[in-house]
């Protein structure tokens, strides 16, 4: 019996939780990630392609204060357009001011849409665990390669625009199909995982940690200049290295080889030769030995 009332009042306090409900806006078309949810704990908040915006948008079409959402003291919400470029739309009804209300759709820029909804904590819990499984990857936790491309598309234009640095890390796992002929794929999965964990702890809250396939990571660094994001590799190689990757008992040796590219002054066009660059670098790396680090200042 005791054990029995625990549970009703422990499902009561869930139920009771998720009365409590907290406007959002979610984003259901454009180039920022679907499904992204901003939640409207601000008074003002404001919506632009600026990285000064708490609610930044990556599409050119939106203007850097594009508009702004204002929770009122009663709970109402209100979107006011900012004297935005190519406009404001709610419902496909070009607004200065209008109140918002649960469903509404509203359009920023030419491509992006934007949900209006009042999400209670097991919505607001689902619709993250929908957003992480869209842009994490499954077995290492780390973002993935959508998630990478999406970024590197802002990022790359951002920096491009303002003339400031942007360097990617290739990063590839020495002889990775012999640990998994070797120890098995099992293995190849330990490894994998914990090189993720030991990366994602050395790289800055800023920088953009994904799997980009199989053996291959990348890291992107938004102001990192050449000599810096080498200083960075180097230090991530020798964290590999020295790390210990033991599965079952058997100690496995794991290096990784990694390319450097970095945008500076317009280097290139766009991110596939950005890529392309890193990559060239990585293959580089390969051919002269492995576990090593080579860049565009060592050629």
């Amino acid at each position: 019996m005791v054990e029995e009332k625990t549970i009703v009042h422990s499902v009561s306090d869930l139920l009771s939780q998720a009365k409590r409900t907290s406007a959002c806006l979610i984003v259901v078309s454009g180039k920022t990630s679907v499904g992204k949810m901003f939640k409207l704990d601000r008074q003002e908040m404001t919506i632009g392609r600026s990285n000064d915006a708490e609610i930044m948008l990556d599409d050119e079409g939106v203007s850097r204060r594009h508009a702004k959402i204002v929770v009122r003291a009663d709970g109402s919400v209100q979107l006011v357009d900012l004297n935005s470029t190519n406009g404001t739309f709610n419902n496909g009804d070009k607004i200065d001011v209008v109140a918002l209300h649960d469903g509404d759709k509203i359009q920023i820029g030419s491509a992006t849409i934007l949900k209006f909804s009042y999400q209670d904590s097991l919505d607001e819990a689902l619709q993250k665990n929908l957003y992480e499984s869209a842009t994490r990857d499954g077995l290492t936790h780390i973002y993935n390669k959508k998630y990478f491309i999406d970024t590197l598309r802002k990022e790359f234009a951002y920096c491009l625009r303002h003339r400031v640095p942007l360097s990617l890390l290739m990063v590839d796992i020495d002889h990775f199909k012999r640990i998994n002929d070797t120890y098995g794929h099992q293995a190849g999965d330990y490894a994998l995982s914990r090189l993720s964990t030991r990366i994602l702890d050395a790289v800055r809250a800023e920088d953009v940690f994904a799997r980009y396939g199989g053996e291959e990571f990348v890291v992107l660094l938004r102001e990192a200049p050449e000599d810096k994001a080498f200083i960075l590799a180097e230090r991530l190689r020798r964290l590999v290295e020295t790390t210990d990757f033991t599965y079952n008992g058997q100690q496995m040796k794991v290096t990784v080889s990694i390319g450097i590219a970095t945008l500076q002054d317009a280097d290139y066009t766009d991110t596939d030769a950005f890529i392309a660059a890193a990559d060239k670098h990585l293959y580089r790396a390969k051919q002269a030995g492995r576990n090593r680090v080579e860049a565009k200042m060592l050629g």
